[in-house]
C-alpha cells in the first residue's frame, strides 16, 4: 500500500503542476488555448502522469479547480 499512496501523492502534485500551468497560461495569453497548444504545454507524454496534468489545466481553466 505504500506504493499506491506515494504514487496518488505524485499524481495529485503533476495535477496541481497542470492547474498552476494554466493559471500561467491564462496571465500570459487572452484567449483559452486550443487542444493542441494544451497538448504542447503538457510536460508528460504518457499516462497517468499526462493525463493527471490536463485535469488540473483543465480544472484551472474552467474555473471549477479551487486549489
Amino acid at each position: 500500500m505504500v506504493v499506491d499512496s506515494n504514487n496518488d501523492f505524485r499524481l495529485s502534485r503533476i495535477e496541481a503542476e497542470g492547474w498552476n500551468a494554466a493559471h500561467r497560461y491564462m496571465l500570459e495569453e487572452s484567449t483559452a488555448p486550443d487542444e493542441f497548444r494544451t497538448s504542447d504545454l503538457n510536460p508528460y507524454r504518457s499516462d497517468p502522469a499526462r493525463g493527471r496534468w490536463l485535469v488540473g489545466f483543465r480544472q484551472a481553466i474552467s474555473g471549477s479547480g479551487a486549489k
